[in-house]
């Protein structure tokens, strides 16, 4: 023999279980969807790593949607000296360029600068490289382009000493 309140209690148990069930799949369909479109639509990072030594002079890329040029100097770049550099960045409408320089093999401490424009598609940017107890250092420059579409970074290594 049953109750009343026993029978009534099934289905509303199992209309929850629907109600839950639906409410979850609705979420998981929802943060699919989600991911789905930040992959689509969501601006892209690349990273570029140049063949270019820039302690032998100006480093010329071309990439799909313009050209960079970037200088460092004086040459040679040399520990606890002024380091320049100029990137003219032609085709690529940059909103902001960073700079970071680090040792390949070994922390350097952070050392991170923006570039300024200083007239369309230039900029400047000015730094140092510290120095090593080693005599001789790997380092790794990464620039950081950001335009109103994307952000690339591009990534040049030298050594210096």
């Amino acid at each position: 023999m049953t109750t009343p309140s026993q029978s009534s209690q099934a289905p509303g148990t199992a209309g929850h279980l629907i109600k839950f069930a639906t409410l979850g799949l609705l979420l998981v369909a929802m943060l699919t969807g989600a991911r789905w479109y930040q992959q689509q639509w969501a601006p892209q990072t690349g990273v570029i790593h140049h063949d270019c030594d820039l302690q032998r002079g100006i480093c010329q890329i071309e990439l799909n949607n313009g050209r960079l040029q970037l200088e460092a100097g004086p040459l040679p770049m040399r520990s606890l000296s002024p380091l320049r550099l100029t990137l003219r960045a032609d085709g690529i409408e940059a909103t902001s360029i960073l700079a970071d320089l680090q040792g390949k093999d070994m922390y350097m401490g952070v050392n991170q600068f923006e570039l300024t424009p200083s007239a369309e598609s230039l900029w400047h940017g000015q730094t140092e490289l510290a120095v090593c107890t080693t005599g001789s250092m790997q380092w790794q420059l990464t620039l950081t382009i950001a335009t109103p579409d994307t952000t690339q970074q591009h990534v040049f290594e030298f050594e210096a000493r």
